[in-house]
């Protein structure tokens, strides 16, 4: 007696399992990284210092949740034989599923612009690394000046460009500070501790005294900054964003299929497996991003 089970279902679901071992010791490793290594004193970048915003990733959460119920109606429908309708759901679970890589894409953008990639983030400053931030905000600060005329932080980038330019010997670390600002360096819960590189004076202030950095006042500019480990939060991020956004379009080019085949009028209540065993799979690209969300952007 067989598994009371169609084959293609059983085929889907051993592809899914092999799935969730892959997408299980991705994120198993992502997890022992950011656990083991960083220290109170250098912690994991937060979602702030890297330019994930929230509300983005809140955002294609609810596309790919609101994608998974789309692509059941259209099961739905194609069960009580009303093909138009299963057709439009299945547009919709397309367009919903576009949008998710069109955001992601933006945020991609984001750290290509701000130099948050792998290899390419200055974590050391008092290494040879200083010098190479250095020049890289030099030419990011020369770009900023002759062409972001209207940017609020104008003034401030062309005093940072004259203080790299003139000063004998520029400071990575100040030029760092007056990128991000001190806000971002001295906490409320540490501004007693020891390890602070401030003067003593300043220890005294409190955090509200600090002056604000040129990415405080206007985020939009694309300046380079430290950020410890930055290379492998950046590696941990590429990969496991990289690797759901290949799933989410390999589904979306199934649900292009079906589409074509509909307006060839070659789809119909036969194909409702079909619908299913893609439904399934898209209903597990959902679920990582539900794990992948909370573990880049909220904490």
């Amino acid at each position: 007696m067989g598994i009371p089970l169609p084959n293609g279902k059983l085929a889907m679901w051993l592809f899914l399992v092999t799935e969730i071992m892959f997408f299980t010791g991705m994120i198993g490793v992502y997890l022992l990284i950011r656990n083991g290594q960083p220290t109170a004193r250098i912690p994991w970048p937060g979602p702030q210092d890297v330019h994930l915003v929230e509300w983005v990733g809140a955002l294609n959460t609810l596309v790919l949740i609101v994608s998974s119920f789309t692509v059941v109606f259209a099961l739905y429908y194609l069960h009580h034989n009303k093909v138009k309708q299963a057709v439009q759901m299945i547009g919709v679970t397309l367009g919903l599923g576009c949008v998710f890589l069109i955001v992601k894409a933006f945020e991609y953008k984001s750290k290509f612009e701000h130099q948050i990639l792998p290899g390419r983030v200055s974590e050391k400053l008092d290494t040879p690394q200083g010098v190479k931030f250095l020049r890289t905000v030099e030419a990011q600060l020369k770009e900023i000046v002759e062409h972001h005329k209207d940017s609020k932080a104008i003034k401030k980038c062309a005093e940072l460009l004259d203080y790299i330019q003139k000063s004998p010997s520029p400071s990575p670390k100040a030029v760092n500070e007056k990128i991000r600002g001190t806000k971002t360096i001295l906490g409320e819960d540490e501004k007693h501790k020891d390890h602070i590189d401030l003067p003593e004076a300043s220890k005294k202030k409190s955090p509200q005294e600090y002056t604000k950095g040129i990415l405080e006042i206007d985020e939009h500019l694309h300046l380079s900054y430290s950020i410890p480990w930055g290379n492998m939060w950046a590696s941990c991020y590429f990969a496991m964003t990289g690797f759901h956004a290949l799933h989410v379009f390999g589904g979306l080019v199934v649900f292009v299929v079906m589409l074509v085949m509909a307006y060839r009028g070659r789809f119909g209540k036969q194909h409702a497996y079909f619908v299913e065993y893609t439904g399934l799979y898209w209903h597990f690209v959902d679920i990582v991003w539900i794990f992948l969300f909370p573990l880049l952007y909220l904490v």
